[in-house]
């Protein structure tokens, strides 16, 4: 559910992350969201996590916004591609049918994006093509995500 809301761009239901996250019921989904807000909300992070009527949603604390906002508009592709990105990194090799349940169909157009740009690879497997980054990302960001997995 972590992971699910710190990829969104926009709040995402109860209903969503039961089913992402595989829980049996909604009870027991709000009360680990629950938990998880608490987490983020009582901690000295910039982070925290908010409910509101359309969802939850993971996002910079306001005394931080204006200190930190500036990257977000000076970054190499825009939001929505990077948190595409950020997930591809982070669960490498990744069918891109699950890149497009977790980030929804514009995560079509951030996959052409980021293949024209040479930062991902694309491998046919069966009817869907199995992502992974390439040395360029290496190169930009610094870091091998695929060394870090367990």
């Amino acid at each position: 559910m972590e992971a699910t809301l710190f990829m969104s761009p926009k709040p995402v239901s109860l209903d969503e992350l039961k089913e992402i996250a595989e829980i049996e019921t909604r009870v027991e989904t709000k009360s680990l969201m629950d938990e998880l807000m608490h987490f983020y909300n009582n901690r000295k992070s910039s982070l925290e996590i908010v409910e509101s009527s359309i969802g939850y949603q993971m996002r910079v604390k306001e005394e931080y916004e204006d200190k930190v906002s500036h990257y977000a508009k000076n970054s190499l592709f825009n939001q929505g591609t990077m948190k595409t990105l950020a997930l591809i990194a982070y669960k490498q090799p990744i069918e891109q049918s699950l890149v497009i349940k977790y980030r929804n169909n514009k995560a079509y157009d951030h996959l052409k994006v980021l293949f024209e740009n040479g930062f991902i690879k694309k491998d046919r497997k069966g009817k869907t093509f199995v992502l992974s980054t390439t040395t360029k990302f290496i190169e930009y960001f610094g870091k091998d995500f695929n060394k870090n997995k367990k």
